[in-house]
C-alpha cells in the first residue's frame, strides 16, 4: 500500500508540475523565424511546443496533427535532432482502479497513435503527449531543435514531417 500511495503522489505531483502555469520553453508561433505549422502529404503539424522544467530530467512536448487524407495514418515515432534527449516516447494517461475501488490516472508509454481520416490528434497536458526523456547537458547549448514525426499510411508507406523549435535560453535550466 505504501508503494501505491507513493506512486499516486508522484503522478499527482508530475501532472501538477506540467500543468501549473510553467511557461513552455519553445513556441514556434512566438518567433516569426519558426513556422507555426508544417504540411506534408495532407498532414498538418502545428503549434509544437515543449515544456522543460528546471528539476526533473524529463520534459514534454505538445502539438496538433491534422490528417487531411481519406485514410487513417499512424504516428509511429518522434525523434529530436540534435540528440539532446535520450529518447522521445509516445505517452497517454489511463484510468486505473485500486484495490479499494478508487480511480486514479496512470501515465503509460504507447507504441503508436492512430489519426483517423479528417481528424486531428491533439497532444496536450494530462492526456496524450510526447515525453522527452533524460535531458542531456548539451540542451542549453543548442539554438534550435528539429522534431521529426514519423508516420505510416495504411498501405505501409512511411513519411516524415520535420518541425523546428527554438531552445529557450532564459530558463533556469540554462542559467537564465
Amino acid at each position: 500500500m505504501c508503494c501505491f500511495l507513493f506512486l499516486v503522489a508522484f503522478l499527482a505531483f508530475f501532472a501538477n508540475a506540467f500543468s501549473a502555469g510553467v511557461p513552455p520553453v519553445a513556441t514556434p508561433s512566438a518567433n516569426a523565424h519558426f513556422p507555426a505549422k508544417v504540411e506534408v502529404q495532407n498532414v498538418v503539424v502545428k503549434d509544437l511546443r515543449t515544456k522543460i522544467l528546471n528539476g526533473p530530467k524529463n520534459g514534454a512536448a505538445y502539438v496538433s496533427i491534422y490528417n487531411g487524407n481519406s485514410y487513417a495514418i499512424t504516428l509511429q515515432k518522434v525523434e529530436v535532432v540534435p540528440g539532446v534527449f535520450d529518447r522521445v516516447e509516445l505517452h497517454d494517461h489511463i484510468v486505473r482502479i485500486d484495490a479499494n475501488g478508487n480511480k486514479y490516472m496512470q501515465m503509460i508509454e504507447i507504441s503508436a497513435m492512430e489519426i483517423a481520416a479528417g481528424e486531428t490528434l491533439n497532444l496536450v497536458p494530462g492526456s496524450r503527449h510526447l515525453m522527452l526523456m533524460d535531458i542531456k547537458p548539451t540542451y542549453c547549448g543548442e539554438k534550435t531543435l528539429t522534431f521529426k514525426f514519423l508516420f505510416r499510411k495504411n498501405s505501409g508507406e512511411t513519411f516524415d514531417i520535420n518541425v523546428e523549435v527554438p531552445v529557450e535560453k532564459d530558463s533556469q535550466r540554462c542559467g537564465g
